[in-house]
């Protein structure tokens, strides 16, 4: 071999060298077949598509390794029966790992000496589709919507928290994203269970996929075996095609909310379906094959549950291989000023006021509250109020509470005198008379609202006109002090 020709081979490898290396750097899978249907090549973001290596792939045949309802469907077949380019198709097949793969692809004959000796596609896998389109809506306007295609509003940004005990969990959940475990977060009503469960979709390969909530208490059990498996058309009266919630969130999330509610036979069937990774609808003789993350949630320690009998124990540890725990609100009060200031925030722009802070008292009264509806419950006491205050006000109050609210927090604190040491009831007694104080304040705003009328403040505040004239006469207050002068 003579020295150009030499220079010229090695010309050759380097070029070549180069394009594999470009074609596995580009985001859109590549793929080449000779007409024959031998796969020539398979670059690395088609692996990324199809979740297997281009080793099992090269030099195998199409027909091998994919399978398609009909197999004309092939981009290969297409193409040579077409005899032209076939641009911006969508395909859904599966692979023969069982991986169910939706694509939009461009597909090119090759040509040698005007025949068609090879096939070339270039393609997109839907969900990076929709994750390209989910970033243009969201960073379009992200002032109008925080609503995200995938069916989440929150990322694991949005929980807001300065205590050591909710960042901890963000931080958790951070690292449980981007990892495939199933997931059981553990956390009392309304302390944000579906939101953390939003954001570690959100952060996780799953994101651009449907991310499918379920409330496992809200739904009868009579119809939640249907809902979780799909039916078909026929299976009992009035039946249709429809998916089931596994099918729905298919390579993404499926959120199982209040799961400590499902019944023992729906456990059973719950297990089975982790277990197989196969849901057959109700009425159909054929099973599908399923992908998707499940997250579950309990307000219940599901560990008691299944010492007593009442939770299926290999369900319990299908669910529980992560667990993330999410602190109620008493138990981190230095989070309460900073809710309340976000969800008055919230409400200022949805009710059109201009509340810029708490008054003094409100804050300690909801500091020493414990919140057993956590927050959700600091959120509708802080819109009840907001609903009701004038709307030239700048701070809230406590007497700008609802009356129900005020006798749910009074409550619990008398319950806590009730119950506490002697050091304790010392400082509960001060807290008593200060209790005094804003139920003072309260009755004579009220009744300088109502002129000093009896009827009307006791109707707005809640209570019988007998038992306002009790507190009046208790707190040494005389109502004839609020009637406007003649």
């Amino acid at each position: 071999m003579t020295d150009n020709a030499k220079k010229s081979l090695e010309e050759l490898r380097r070029e070549n060298r180069l394009l594999h290396e470009i074609i596995d750097a580009i985001s859109e899978g590549v793929y080449a077949a000779d007409k024959d249907g031998t796969i020539l090549i398979y670059n690395r973001a088609f692996e990324r598509i199809e979740a297997t290596e281009r080793q099992s792939m090269l030099g195998r045949k199409d027909t091998e390794v994919y399978s398609l309802p009909p197999m004309s469907n092939l981009q290969r077949r297409a193409v040579l029966q077409s005899k032209a380019p076939l641009l911006g198709q969508c395909m859904t097949y599966q692979l023969y790992t069982g991986k169910k793969v939706d694509i939009v692809y461009n597909s090119y004959p090759f040509l040698e000496n005007g025949e068609i000796t090879a096939i070339y596609s270039i393609n997109r896998d839907l969900p990076s589709i929709n994750e390209l389109l989910i970033s243009v809506v969201n960073s379009f306007d992200r002032s109008k919507s925080k609503n995200r295609l995938n069916g989440t509003s929150f990322t694991l940004d949005d929980i807001i928290g300065v205590s050591q005990s909710i960042r901890q969990s963000v931080k958790q959940a951070r690292k449980i994203a981007p990892t495939p475990s199933t997931v059981m977060i553990y956390g009392e009503t309304g302390t944000g269970k579906e939101l953390f469960a939003q954001g570690i979709h959100n952060a996780s390969s799953y994101s651009a996929r449907p991310f499918v909530a379920v409330n496992c208490a809200a739904i009868p059990e009579t119809l939640m075996e249907s809902l979780l498996l799909g039916t078909v058309k026929g299976a009992f009266t009035g039946a249709i095609d429809t998916p089931g919630l596994f099918e729905q969130a298919e390579n993404g999330t499926l959120f199982l909310d209040e799961i400590n509610s499902l019944s023992l036979p729906l456990q059973a069937k719950l297990l089975r379906l982790l277990q197989d990774k196969r849901v057959r609808r109700l009425g159909d003789k054929k099973e599908r094959k399923i992908n998707c993350r499940i997250i579950s949630a309990t307000n219940q320690s599901l560990y008691e549950m299944a010492s007593k009998g009442s939770f299926r124990e290999d369900l319990l540890y299908r669910l529980t291989p992560v667990i993330l725990h999410i602190t109620p609100l008493r138990e981190r009060p230095e989070d309460i000023p900073v809710l309340a200031f976000e969800f008055i925030s919230r409400f200022n722009k949805q009710l059109n006021l201009h509340i810029k802070t708490l008054s003094p008292e409100l804050l300690e009264l909801f500091s020493q509250y414990n919140w057993p509806g956590n927050i959700r419950e600091l959120e509708h006491a802080i819109e009840s109020a907001m609903s009701i205050v004038e709307n030239t006000a700048a701070e809230l109050m406590v007497e700008d509470l609802p009356s129900f609210l005020l006798k749910r927090m009074f409550g619990n604190f008398a319950s806590n005198v009730n119950n506490s040491t002697e050091v304790e009831r010392t400082a509960a007694i001060q807290l008593t008379e200060y209790l005094r104080q804003c139920e003072t304040d309260l009755i004579k705003g009220i009744l300088r609202f109502n002129n000093g009328n009896v009827s009307d403040s006791a109707k707005q505040l809640g209570i019988s006109r007998q038992d306002l004239h009790y507190r009046l006469r208790k707190l040494g207050i005389k109502s004839a002090t609020y009637k406007p002068s003649l």
